[in-house]
């Protein structure tokens, strides 16, 4: 029996890295995904490829920092799927700036990183009640509990999203909504390479760099999938106990 056999999931950023590792593997199992992407190409191109393989999917055009955009992808998953039972909030912006950061900076990350998935929750929610009940997965960080050099902007969000995370376990339980966090070590994303390439790193270099996969009791980055199957998880009947909290997929990073 597939765990997700049945269940409809809208995941924010399934476009590429994290959340299309979670979307393939999602349909996999069994669900109904809707790609919530702001970037066409990705969004379109990875529903594409779910339904090629005999999945379900849906890409709809999201910039979860608009209202607006965030309110019509909810509608469009509920016409095209049903009831909505699993939310995975994943999409992010990566400015990676110390105090120096402008407040238009700060603007653009906390406007999507911390507010994007407050108010997608707020309109996929009611979807998830009319199910009946369902989770939420909220994308966190080993940068929500480390200090990270010139990171000051991404790390405040991503401490913020455990907080958010709390907050919702509590506010919806009476709902039957679990709400956690996954929070990942250095993931072999497109983002992640880009950032080691700009430091003359391949991957094979960025899997021993003290700064990088090399500060992990198992030096290497992880491929997005490994976080994939922790999101499933949580997402799972299997997790049927546990909310409110988050799960550490850091290859030992913070155990240290």
């Amino acid at each position: 029996m597939k765990r997700l056999q049945g269940k409809v999931a809208v995941i924010t950023g399934a476009g590429a890295g994290i959340g299309r590792a979670t979307a393939e593997l999602f349909a996999e199992e069994g669900a109904a995904v809707v790609i919530a992407e702001r970037d066409e190409a990705t969004g379109r191109e990875a529903a594409e490829r779910i339904t090629q393989a005999g999945g379900k999917a849906l890409f709809v055009s999201t910039d979860v920092a608009d209202e607006a955009s965030v309110a019509r992808m909810a509608a469009e998953a509920v016409a095209a799927f049903g009831p909505i039972h699993i939310l995975v909030n994943n999409a992010a912006v990566f400015i990676l700036k110390g105090i120096e950061a402008t407040p238009e900076e700060w603007r653009q990350i906390l406007d999507v990183n911390v507010m994007g998935p407050a108010l997608v929750a707020k309109h996929v929610v009611p979807a998830i009640r009319q199910a009946g009940g369902g989770a939420i997965v909220n994308l966190a960080s080993i940068s929500s509990f480390i200090a990270q050099p010139n990171f000051v902007t991404y790390n405040t969000t991503k401490t913020a999203i455990l907080g958010l995370t709390r907050c919702m376990a509590m506010d919806l339980a009476p709902a039957n909504i679990r709400v956690n966090a996954v929070c990942p070590g250095v993931v072999w994303t497109q983002i992640v390479e880009r950032q080691a390439l700009a430091m003359g790193l391949d991957r094979a270099g960025a899997d021993v760099h003290p700064q990088w996969a090399g500060a992990q009791l198992i030096h290497r980055c992880a491929d997005p999938r490994e976080i994939a199957f922790a999101i499933l998880f949580l997402a799972s009947d299997e997790a049927s106990f546990i909310t409110g909290t988050h799960l550490m997929v850091d290859a030992g990073y913070t155990a240290r």
